[in-house]
């Protein structure tokens, strides 16, 4: 056995030696002597490990504090996010309820269900159907401008398309009346793939950044009046100088639609002038009528 073994054991039996006669002699002592002694080693030896137990139980209290902090944190900010997603649907349905007071008369009030109809992320699958009254090719509208069209129509459900999907087309017009055209999806990679495209507006006819574009209510499915985007740039036309096209921002996100407004083809053939105060033409200023009225005569 190595020299450091033999010392470290005779070392043990030494302290248990020890331990043990000092143990013997606190048995066979009297009272008073022995809670002196008692007093002494709960002084000097149990009282530094009393100290170490105390700051152990402390750093264990400590470090669950910090866990319980850190949950409610985490709880505080969900509830807030929560809360953000609550105020936005809440200003969404109370957009909606105007919408529906402002239009008064033929139209059908849908939720946009779970899921996406069809298979298809460019359509929606509608809580209402042929039994409320919904039909084909029906226009569909939210607070904000127009979501799409009702493509297929079930018994109590009906799908629409909107207006990303490949299909979509509607005849458009500047707000002020100053320029036509056919809007569709941009077709681009990326983000930019969630825009749209104002194409076949005379070459004559420009579009300053930020002007409103609503339905033209040609064609028979859109009223006119309807906010389809506003335009942001212009983009450089294959029609040899002959038309413009236009990139347009969308005035409905489809992702954030939950509700909308099915508009029925009587309502449509009526009109929606003033439902959309946004989409209304520009009052013209007195100085313009002035000048009108001077180059008339």
């Amino acid at each position: 056995m190595p020299r450091g073994a033999r010392s470290d054991t005779r070392a043990d039996v030494l302290v248990a030696a020890a331990c043990t006669l000092a143990s013997l002699i606190l048995l066979v002592l009297p009272d008073a002597p022995r809670d002196r002694a008692a007093g002494m080693i709960r002084g000097t030896v149990v009282a530094p490990l009393a100290a170490m137990q105390q700051r152990a139980a402390l750093a264990r209290r400590a470090f669950g504090a910090n866990d319980s902090l850190v949950r409610i944190a985490d709880s505080v900010v969900r509830r807030s996010q929560r809360l953000d997603e609550l105020e936005a649907e809440n200003a969404r349905l109370r957009g909606l309820l105007g919408l529906g007071h402002a239009l008064g008369w033929g139209f059908v009030p849908a939720e946009a269900l779970v899921g996406r109809g069809m298979g298809d992320d460019h359509t929606l699958l509608l809580s209402a159907g042929r039994a409320q009254g919904v039909e084909r090719l029906a226009g569909v509208v939210s607070a904000d401008g127009l979501v799409g069209m009702i493509q297929h129509v079930d018994a109590a459900t009906s799908v629409a398309i909107t207006w990303p999907h490949p299909d979509f087309r509607v005849s458009a017009v500047s707000a002020d009346g100053s320029a036509f055209g056919i809007v569709s999806r941009h077709a681009a990679p990326g983000a930019e793939g969630f825009l749209l495209e104002l194409r076949g507006v005379p070459f004559r006819s420009r579009l300053a950044n930020g002007t409103m574009v609503v339905s033209s209510g040609l064609g028979g499915v859109y009223p006119r009046g309807i906010p389809i985007g506003t335009v942001l740039a212009e983009l450089k036309s294959d029609a040899g100088g002959w038309e413009r096209t236009y990139v347009l921002k969308p005035a409905v996100r489809p992702a954030d639609v939950t509700s909308v407004l099915i508009v029925s083809a009587a309502r449509a053939e009526a009109g929606v002038d003033g439902v959309w105060p946004a989409a209304a033409p520009p009052k013209p200023s007195p100085d313009s009528l002035a000048r009108r009225a001077a180059a008339d005569s």
